[in-house]
C-alpha cells in the first residue's frame, strides 16, 4: 500500500539513489492505475489522501492511494526528453 510517507521521503532517496548509481541519468516514472491506465509523470506532490500527477501529456491528476497499483521508475538514456523531476532532499 503506498502513503505520504513513502513518497514523500522514501521514494525520492531511493530514485535519486537508482540515477546517481548509474550516472545521475534523468528518471521517468510512470504509475499504474487500477483500471489498467499508465501515467507517465513528470511532477508529484503527495499529501494525505492521495497524489497530485502532472503528465507528460500536460494533465494534472489527483490520485487516491488505493488507487495506485504499480510505479515504473526508469532511467532516460535519450536527454532530449524532459525527465521527472524529483523532489528536494531533506
Amino acid at each position: 500500500m503506498f502513503d505520504e510517507s513513502f513518497f514523500g521521503k522514501e521514494f525520492p532517496k531511493r530514485a535519486r539513489e537508482f540515477s546517481r548509481d548509474r550516472g545521475g541519468l534523468g528518471v521517468r516514472l510512470e504509475f499504474v492505475t487500477r483500471e489498467g491506465e499508465r501515467l507517465d509523470v513528470l511532477e508529484l506532490k503527495s499529501s494525505g489522501d492521495g497524489v497530485r500527477l502532472v503528465t507528460r501529456d500536460e494533465r494534472l491528476v489527483f490520485l487516491p492511494y488505493d488507487e495506485i497499483t504499480h510505479v515504473d521508475i526508469s532511467l532516460l538514456r535519450d536527454h532530449r526528453v524532459e525527465s521527472f523531476e524529483l523532489p528536494a532532499g531533506e
